[in-house]
């Protein structure tokens, strides 16, 4: 058996700002309303169709898919890496093992950038109080 075995353990599960999801929500607010505002009041059946068709495509665009981008959108810390998921289902995937990190950094827009053994950089999505993150991972890459 290998002696330099490191267990890996997730420490926290990261998810970016809520305040992401006003806008969406907003725009389902205004469907709603729209819809609820010309039920039963349009001259023609097919007007009714179509305005349910066209508020069922907002909702269903400008908040159904942006509120599940949301939620598949998360950064794990474990005790030897750091994984970071995006993207409408989770296809984009970042992960970071510390014993590659040489520094980690904050950069623009509260992105948190590893600085790589082979000069490459890595950045994860902004993510609220940022800098206490850099301080707890700076210390967790010191101690591997």
């Amino acid at each position: 058996m290998s002696q330099n075995f490191v267990e890996s353990r997730r420490i926290a599960r990261l998810r970016p700002s809520a305040s992401r999801l006003f806008l969406p929500f907003l725009v389902l607010a205004a469907a709603c309303f729209v819809v609820s505002f010309y039920f039963d009041r349009l001259p023609e059946p097919w007007m009714n169709i179509a305005l349910y068709s066209v508020a069922g495509a907002i909702a269903f665009f400008f908040w159904l898919l942006p509120v599940l981008r949301y939620l598949s959108a998360y950064v794990d810390v474990f005790t030897t890496r750091v994984l970071s998921r995006s993207g409408l289902m989770g296809q984009q995937r970042i992960e970071v093992s510390y014993s590659q990190v040489s520094g980690v950094s904050l950069g623009r827009g509260r992105r948190i950038e590893f600085s790589l053994v082979g000069g490459e950089i890595a950045q994860l999505p902004p993510l609220p109080k940022a800098k206490r993150l850099v301080t707890e991972l700076q210390k967790l890459v010191a101690n591997l």
